[in-house]
């Protein structure tokens, strides 16, 4: 997906993100990112944002283990990218926090 400049006269480039199921090899020169935090919803958890049940989810690594579905996610995270709340993780770099947090405060 593409975040786009919040600035309408920015002369950016939109910013572009590759991402993919952490199953598919990855080489070199392949612009995806692994995200091997999706995985088949064996158990039937619906969506944190939307509550539908998918059969393909992303599973966040907090403590409730929060699960979005990946049209959800990738809404999530445009919203986050484009109002610039990532946040800077010592050790793995930019990241966003679990969108659980996010979608349950603001309900």
């Amino acid at each position: 997906f593409s975040i786009r400049q919040a600035l309408p006269d920015c002369p950016c480039k939109p910013s572009q993100f590759f991402m993919k199921c952490a199953s598919h090899p990855t080489t070199d020169n392949d612009p995806s990112v692994a995200l091997d935090l999706i995985m088949s919803n064996t158990r039937d958890v619906p969506c944190i944002a939307c509550t539908d049940v998918m059969d393909v989810v992303l599973v966040f690594q907090c403590p409730k283990r929060h699960v979005i579905c990946l049209d959800c996610f990738r809404r999530y995270c445009e919203t986050r990218l484009n109002e610039r709340q990532f946040v800077h993780h010592p050790e793995i770099g930019y990241s966003l926090p679990c969108a659980g947090d996010t979608i349950l405060v603001s309900a």
